[in-house]
This record gives structure tokens, C-alpha cells and sequence, in this order.
């Protein structure tokens, strides 16, 4: 590593933030500090503060990051199929494998909660709906017919759902064997969703 004041700001902020996933995904969570993430990189604690507000404006920036990677996944899998069912599985399972992979970091985005009055920057909020646009927009080819508002309710109701069964799985709620099984617990999930609302099941 460079010595002190050889990085820019850009460089400073990037390499915390490198710092800070190392910690999340190796210790989880409760590991993260500025004074850890800061001897990590060889700068003060006070550096720290000249780039983030505190802790919880590094863990915004982080919790971004790690949706900025989610997002990308999903959107990898979704261009490998035209048909918009199957399109809805390719993300699911990329979703569990991504939740799986990424445990500890996965989980911060969810169970972060910023301090009244601070507010995450709309950057971040622009992934998490990108996200939730590819499985909504599966879900208009599947039903064009659909009522306004349906399609979004139905989006919403089926992402939760995965969502919640990725959730229990990764913190042992689930009483199910590894993860082929909880992939097959979505796959029910996914059937009967796509079934009721009349699409046929892809399982291409």
C-alpha cells in the first residue's frame, strides 16, 4: 500500500469500501467500524470521517454497492431468455445464489436502518427499483391484459415471497436441506403465482 495522503479522495473512499465488504463477509456485521475499517487500509479514523458522515453513511455507500451487484446479476440472467417466465426463475435462482454467496452483506441491506432524518442517496434507490422493474416487466409480458395496478401488485407479492423464503433460509429457519431444496420451495412458489394469474409455467 501507498503511503498516506498518495490516494485521492475517489481512491480513499473506493478503498474503504473494499474494506468494509472484506469485514462484512468475512465477520458479518457487527465487525464493521470506522476505526477497523481504517487500520484496514492504513489512515486514521479521522480520514474516515473526512469521506463518510459515520458509520451509517459508509454502510449506505456499501449496502449500494452490494445492490449495484445484485442488480447486475439479475440482469445477466435475464438477457439469457425471451420467454418472461422463465426469465422470472433465471432470477430467482440467481437471487438465492446471490444471498447464499453473499450472506452477511446480502443481509445488511435489508436489516440496515438509517437514523431518522438521514435518507439514502436516490442512487441507491434507483437499483433497488431496477430490480423490482425486471421482475415487474416479466410480468406485463406474461399478462398483458392485466388491470392497472394488477401486474405491480402481483410483482411485488412474488418478489416478497422470494425474498422471505432466500431470508429464512440464510439465517436457519427453514427446515430444509441445502440448496436445491430451498430452490425447489421457489419453484413452488413461482408455479403457483404464474399459475393462478394464467401463465403457464416455464421451466425451460
Amino acid at each position: 500500500m501507498g503511503r498516506r495522503n498518495q490516494h485521492s479522495r475517489a481512491e480513499l473512499k473506493d478503498m474503504a469500501l473494499r474494506a468494509a465488504a472484506e469485514i462484512v463477509e468475512a465477520q458479518g456485521s457487527a465487525a464493521l467500524g470506522m476505526r477497523e475499517v481504517a487500520r484496514r487500509i492504513g489512515y486514521t479514523v479521522g480520514s474516515m470521517y473526512m469521506i463518510f458522515t459515520n458509520l451509517d453513511d459508509l454502510i449506505v455507500h456499501l449496502n449500494e454497492q452490494t445492490v449495484t451487484e445484485l442488480q447486475r446479476s439479475l440482469e445477466q440472467v435475464a438477457n439469457k431468455s425471451h420467454d418472461p417466465a422463465h426469465r422470472l426463475r433465471l432470477m430467482s435462482a440467481a437471487y438465492l445464489g446471490f444471498a447464499l454467496l453473499h450472506t452477511h452483506r446480502w443481509r445488511l441491506v435489508f436489516e440496515h436502518r438509517l437514523p431518522v432524518g438521514q435518507k439514502a442517496p436516490a442512487s441507491y434507490r434507483g437499483h433497488t427499483e431496477a430490480i423490482f422493474a425486471l421482475v415487474r416487466d416479466a410480468l406485463e409480458q406474461l399478462q398483458a391484459s392485466n388491470p392497472p395496478g394488477a401486474t405491480e401488485t402481483l410483482a411485488t407479492a412474488l418478489w416478497s415471497g422470494v425474498h422471505g423464503i432466500c431470508m429464512l433460509a440464510v439465517t436457519g429457519k427453514l427446515q430444509v436441506g441445502g440448496r436445491a431444496s430451498v430452490q425447489a420451495l421457489i419453484d413452488v412458489l413461482l408455479d403457483r403465482l404464474l399459475h393462478a394469474d394464467g401463465a403457464t409455467p416455464s421451466r425451460q
